[in-house]
């Protein structure tokens, strides 16, 4: 017998790409999925869009106002039954046999994370494949902000730690860490089934990434085991530095390459901060 899957998708003002969202979650080869889509209070046509082409075919719930996107993954797992719990964004897509794959892993893990590799535009055509190294050790990786695409995350129903809802962006990544430090078994597979779109809305160009980021590490920086500090660090380093805080992003830094300076071998991180280290906003 296959354990029913419930799917989450929070959606706001989403009528461009909805479609291709709910598309990708209705037709996976597992075969007991149900579809539940939050609508954060949209004012386009999403709502048109949901229940004149799907229907019966997903649970639509409509906030009474928008509440930001945590509160309505939340609202989505308290509406949902299944004993697993996957996370799509509005505007991403998955591989037919994603949720297959992923049960698999979740049938022995508490969370596990597809890595996302597949970025897309907006006709849902590849522009990128990303070639980016993973690392073997799951603190370096979660610890140092290399998780957190909630299309890539599912959950056991009981190990869901909801997501904070007073971290308006970086909730994705903030539940990891919470994982992590909770002993949750995580499992991250490098499949390539999460599809990422690219485009100019997405959060990580938003200023409220880097205050968001900068509450993370402020209220985790004195909780992290030693031995994977330097991680943490560097990435809300590389963070402040991409939004012009160079200043503060090598205060924090100077102290880890101290102490750490193989940090640096990692091409990625050394190359970033060569190129992004210089970058100052007043």
């Amino acid at each position: 017998m296959n354990e029913k899957v419930s799917v989450v998708i929070p959606v706001y003002n989403g009528e461009k790409y909805i479609r291709n969202s709910i598309k990708s979650a209705l037709e996976q080869t597992y075969p007991n999925v149900e579809v539940i889509v939050i609508d954060d209070a949209s004012y386009d046509k999403t709502r048109e869009i949901v229940l004149k082409e799907f229907g019966d075919s997903v649970i639509y719930y409509r906030n009474e106002r928008n509440k930001e996107r945590s509160f309505s993954r939340n609202k989505g797992f308290e509406l949902s039954s299944g004993t697993y719990v996957f996370f799509l964004d509005a505007d991403d897509e998955w591989e037919k046999d994603y949720i297959k794959e992923s049960v698999e892993f979740l049938k022995h893990y508490d969370i596990v994370y597809s890595f996302p590799r597949t970025f897309i535009n907006k006709n849902s055509s590849i522009i990128r494949k990303s070639k980016k190294y993973i690392p073997k050790d799951l603190g370096e990786l979660i610890l140092g902000g290399m998780v957190g695409y909630p299309s890539a995350t599912a959950f056991r129903r009981e190990k869901f730690l909801r997501y904070r809802e007073d971290i308006v962006m970086r909730e994705d990544w903030e539940i990891f860490i919470r994982a992590f430090l909770g002993n949750l078994k995580i499992k991250v597979i490098d499949n390539d089934k999460v599809r990422i779109r690219e485009h100019s809305h997405r959060t990580s160009r938003s200023y409220e990434f880097y205050n968001a980021t900068k509450k993370v590490f402020l209220e985790y920086r004195y909780k992290i085991p030693t031995e994977y500090y330097p991680y943490f660090a560097f990435h809300f380093a590389e963070v402040a530095m991409r939004f012009g805080k160079a200043a503060e992003g090598w205060k924090i830094l100077i102290p880890v390459l101290i102490k750490k300076p193989d940090i640096l071998k990692n091409h990625r991180r050394f190359l970033s901060i060569l190129k992004r280290g210089w970058r100052f906003k007043l």
